[in-house]
């Protein structure tokens, strides 16, 4: 269980307290400028309460908690209020303030046991697999396919939008993005996904609104 485990530890390998490492405490950790924080970070291009990394039970998570310079994992910017996974060795900046490498060796050996005990899709995001009913999809999704696939994932609770979508997908577009170009993608998906499981539906469709995410539950 995970309370029997080591918490990993935050080691800053750049700006603000560069060379510090340390151990996260409990299950919630808040990264901020507030002398009240787990974290502090004494700079003005920090918010009050800048993020929040937070234990789900055999995974770690960090969240932008609605900062005004944001929060980078890996270099990409995160979603506020989206509770992003993270991996061993995973970088975190935040703001243009410091980056954070997040230490937690444990980390591959729970990734492999969830993705073996998750029925239908698991995503291996450092490596960009996909596994599909406990088989990895073989050859891997092109990038747009598991930019298509990862947004829908990580929203499995809600409504992926079709502007979630097509922002992911051809960030940037002048003029927009027609519905047939997302209807396209997602039939190429399902068509990549049904090699390993065609029996299981994983896209449901919200009629005018979007799509949501539907694992498999056996």
């Amino acid at each position: 269980m995970h309370s029997e485990r080591e918490n990993p530890k935050l080691s800053f390998i750049s700006g603000i307290r560069k060379g510090e490492q340390l151990q996260l405490q409990g299950n919630v950790c808040i990264i901020g400028r507030d002398p009240s924080a787990d974290v502090p970070l004494e700079s003005p291009f920090v918010s009050r309460h800048h993020a929040e990394i937070r234990s789900e039970g055999v995974y770690w998570t960090i969240m932008d908690l609605f900062s005004k310079n944001g929060v980078f994992r890996n270099k990409a910017r995160i979603e506020p209020g989206e509770a992003v996974p993270l991996h061993n060795n995973d970088e975190i900046q935040i703001g243009s303030v410091c980056v954070i490498k997040f230490l937690d060796p444990e980390d591959t050996l729970l990734e492999s046991d969830l993705q073996m005990r998750t029925p239908g899709i698991w995503l291996d995001e450092i490596n960009r697999g996909v596994y599909v009913h406990h088989q990895r999809l073989d050859p891997p999704l092109s990038q747009q396919q598991f930019d298509l696939l990862a947004v829908l994932f990580h929203h499995q609770r809600e409504v992926a939008t079709n502007e979630m979508i097509a922002d992911a997908l051809w960030p940037g577009a002048a003029g927009g993005v027609e519905k047939a170009a997302i209807d396209n993608a997602f039939s190429r998906l399902r068509s990549r996904l049904a090699e390993l499981d065609p029996t299981h539906e994983y896209f449901e469709t919200v009629r005018g609104v979007g799509r949501r995410f539907v694992q498999r539950e056996d």
